[in-house]
């Protein structure tokens, strides 16, 4: 949550949602969807609405049964498995627009060295345009670590990095490190390495969500990067274009 100048409380979630596009013609979905298997685009999957995200890949799809074929979820697959009449969330960042959208599992295809989730076109998906949702999950291998203090304590902690986008970061850290009630509150990050810089990244950023992790006794928290200067900005978005690249050319 975070105050207006009139004092009202708003999620901080609903400030994100203003160019978001609904969009339920059938062509332009089956053509998203070709993209998404073309391009080899990352995909992340919520079994709950604030449930963990797990990655997966459209591995096939069924242009003329309208089903696609989701590969198998990571980290953790026994924690993730789906069944049959199971309803997922699923999200992509397509060319700088974050693509999301529900279906339900159809069935699940196994065999000797694989597991696939055969599911529905969906009837509608959510297209968020603007620069600042562009969004990429870091693969295992790339994932580094960032320190963070809050403003108002003295105690120091380490997170993962989950995910980059041009406005902010997503950590994952350990349960007994934040909690609910400090949704809001500035923390000062340091040690932040990315591709192209030289030196480290710091500054302040706003916690602005907090979701369980795929890890158990983990947490995921997105946080908002304050005062952010062009710079920066620069500098997350050539990161994020690089850990995508990475993520396609270790998932081809």
């Amino acid at each position: 949550m975070k105050k207006t100048r009139a004092g009202q409380d708003i999620k901080v979630e609903d400030t994100l949602l203003a160019d978001e596009e609904r969009v339920t013609s059938p062509a332009r979905i089956s053509a998203t969807l070709a993209d998404i298997h073309r391009h080899l685009v990352p995909l992340g999957v919520r079994l709950e609405p604030d449930g963990a995200l797990y990655n997966s890949l459209l591995a096939r799809l069924d242009a003329i049964q309208k089903r696609l074929y989701l590969d198998r979820l990571t980290p953790d697959e026994d924690r993730a498995k789906l069944c049959p009449g199971q309803k997922i969330g699923v999200y992509a960042n397509l060319r700088g627009h974050a693509i999301r959208f529900s279906t339900s599992v159809d069935e699940v295809l196994l065999d000797a060295e694989s597991r696939l989730y055969l599911v529905r076109y969906p009837s509608e998906i959510s297209d968020l345009r603007r620069r600042d949702v562009f969004r990429v999950h870091l693969p295992l291998s790339q994932r580094r670590h960032v320190r963070l203090q809050r403003k108002e304590s003295n105690t120091e902690f380490s997170a993962q990095i989950v995910d980059l986008s041009v406005k902010g970061f997503c950590l994952e850290l350990n349960e007994a490190d934040i909690d609910q009630e400090q949704l809001g509150s500035r923390f000062e990050y340091s040690g932040m390495e990315l591709p192209d810089r030289r030196i480290t990244l710091s500054g302040e950023a706003v916690l602005v969500n907090l979701r369980p992790s795929a890890r158990p006794g983990a947490l995921s928290a997105g946080f908002a990067i304050a005062n952010l200067d062009p710079q920066t900005e620069q500098s997350l978005m050539r990161a994020s274009l690089y850990y995508q690249r990475e993520a396609r050319r270790l998932r081809a």
